[in-house]
Order: structure tokens, then C-alpha cells, then sequence
């Protein structure tokens, strides 16, 4: 999206919920917040709507990127219980913050 100035929207997301059908993946962006009482409020940002080519050409791109960051920084761990939850055989799966 391109603002009136011409300048390209910058989001930051810390959650991610994915779904799917024969013809799309949607991805909805979100911001989740934690509140005092320690409950997690996630409001939705952004849905990115792209065909299975395309999320599998994304796919490939990120793996590449993250690949390249690992070797170059720091390899990226994420706690066990959240690649549990991620390896699981569902078709709608969230990531965020904990």
C-alpha cells in the first residue's frame, strides 16, 4: 500500500495466523499486546491474501534469508513447546508472542 506522499505503509507484526483453501493462502498480521492481568490482546493489522505458488515461492525466499541471517548473526531458536505447537499437521496455525 502507497500512502498519498508516496511513501510504502511500514507495519510491525509480532503475530501471524495462517489459513488456507485450494486456491488461496491468507495470512492475517496482527499485534498482540499483553495486559496486566497477563491475558494477550491481538488486534489484526493487515490480511495478505496469495496463491499456493506464490506462498511456496515465499517460502523459498525466507528460507533462504533465514539461512543467510543464522549464518551470518545468530542461528534463530524458538522455545520447544512453540515448534511443537508448529510442527503439527493443522492447516490453521498462529505464531506470536508468548
Amino acid at each position: 500500500m502507497i500512502e498519498e506522499d508516496g511513501t510504502v505503509l511500514d507495519i510491525y507484526t509480532n503475530n501471524a495466523q495462517l489459513a488456507a483453501s485450494v486456491y488461496e493462502i491468507v495470512i492475517s498480521f496482527g499485534l498482540g499486546t499483553l495486559q496486566r492481568d497477563g491475558k494477550e490482546i491481538t488486534k489484526e493489522i493487515v490480511k495478505v491474501r496469495m496463491s499456493p505458488q506464490h506462498a511456496m515461492a515465499l517460502r523459498i525466499l525466507l528460507d533462504k534469508y533465514l539461512k543467510a541471517y543464522g549464518d551470518t548473526f545468530k542461528e534463530i531458536l524458538l522455545p520447544d513447546d512453540l515448534l511443537m505447537r508448529l510442527s503439527g499437521d493443522t492447516l490453521s496455525e498462529e505464531t506470536g508472542g508468548e
